[in-house]
């Protein structure tokens, strides 16, 4: 059973009034939580109905809300599917993570769920500084972007740009951590 929380998100999302930076976020969300993804689907639905009947017996709708959810059903881009994605709980251990992750590191889900992802990827090359500026931001919850060297199941060293993000609860507290990776080397 969904949240109250990610009901509400779900509902801010689909109405179009979630801000650009949170809707970015929930839709990574969006990719691993199969609940989530049923509820947005059905508040389209009901949203669409309600913007395509004719209001005169009630109140009427705001005049553009039927524009934006009939644009932002047609014209959403679908998530890139070649992104490299990882979720992993507040303590930082994974609990999921898309073809992509697999493909760019040699590991699969369940090689490392419930392992947190540094101490299977990072290496001797793994610069230490941007390690601690990722922990930092993680125990401040906040975002951040760092170019690390990481390594492959195989044992081979490739560099890769990470973004983490937080999902937060409305106390400020983790839900998640979402981690779009894209190799660079």
């Amino acid at each position: 059973m969904l949240s109250e929380l990610l009901t509400t998100r779900a509902s801010l999302y689909v109405a179009g009034t979630m801000p650009a930076a949170e809707r970015d976020v929930f839709e990574l969300v969006l990719e691993f939580q199969p609940e989530l993804r049923a509820e947005v689907a059905d508040l389209s639905q009901v949203a669409a109905a309600l913007a395509l009947t004719d209001p005169r017996p009630t109140a009427a709708l705001p005049s553009d809300l039927k524009t934006r959810i009939l644009s932002t059903l047609e014209t959403h881009p679908a998530p890139d599917p070649a992104a490299a994605m990882v979720v992993t709980d507040p303590q930082g251990r994974v609990e999921w993570l898309n073809p992509a992750f697999s493909a760019m590191c040699g590991f699969s889900l369940p090689e490392l769920a419930g392992r947190k992802p540094g101490q299977v990827l990072q290496g001797p090359k793994t610069d230490p500084a941007a390690v601690q500026r990722i922990r930092n931001a993680l125990t401040e919850r906040r975002s951040i972007c760092e170019t690390l060297v990481n390594y492959h199941k195989n044992g081979t060293a490739y560099v890769a740009e990470i973004e983490i993000t937080p999902v937060l609860d409305d106390d400020h507290e983790p839900l998640w951590f979402v981690a779009r990776e894209r190799r660079l080397a």
